[in-house]
């Protein structure tokens, strides 16, 4: 069974695992010099992963065959990452050097965002069953993905292209928190 749900104290802080802090949105508008925004301060919850007792299967979350248009997704959304196979596992790879350099492996994940939520998303990601926090993009790994709100003009499921990256094959999970809403999204990573 679930260890009770721990507050990842315990764990080295991710710049010791060679993740850089987000500056915000700034890896999703680049060509603007001056950024565009931060997540408010109210998303920043404290983690809230589980953790596993030696031994322990991984309590992958479910496996939805359709997210909108975006095909499956795992979780409840409203924020889902799609990509993953029906076992709620996703295989990651070494890839170019330039993007996904050694130790960190990546993959691809895109996040899905519900008509009903337009706000922004925090990310963040651990491993479950060992000491590895979860980055993301590509190049040296961000500790965290922050994602702007949307616009009101856009209507309709919103898909979202990023990168997840580990170091270690296990179970992970990523921690999804919105202004409505805080979920908890558990995969199992294979290494090939």
């Amino acid at each position: 069974m679930l260890a009770a749900f721990a507050l990842m104290a315990g764990y080295p802080p991710p710049s010791s695992q060679g993740l850089r802090p987000a500056n915000g949105y700034s890896w999703m508008c680049e060509d603007s010099p001056t950024g565009c925004g931060h997540i408010p301060s109210r998303l920043r919850h404290p983690l809230h992963l589980p953790t596993l007792a030696p031994g322990e299967p991984c309590p992958v979350s479910q496996w939805h065959p359709s997210t909108g248009p975006f095909g499956a997704g795992l979780g409840t959304g409203p924020a889902q990452p799609v990509g993953f196979k029906s076992d709620s596992s996703l295989d990651f790879v070494f890839g170019d050097p330039n993007l996904t350099p050694p130790p960190w492996r990546g993959q691809k994940v895109l996040w899905a965002r519900a008509p009903s939520y337009r706000g922004p998303l925090l990310i963040r990601g651990h491993q479950l069953d060992g000491t590895w926090w979860v980055g993301f993009e590509y190049g040296q790994p961000l500790q965290e993905l922050q994602i702007r709100p949307l616009p009101a003009s856009v209507k309709g499921w919103q898909g979202l292209p990023t990168a997840t990256r580990i170091r270690s094959a296990g179970c992970y999970a990523y921690q999804v928190d919105g202004t409505t809403f805080s979920r908890v999204i558990v995969f199992r990573a294979n290494v090939p």
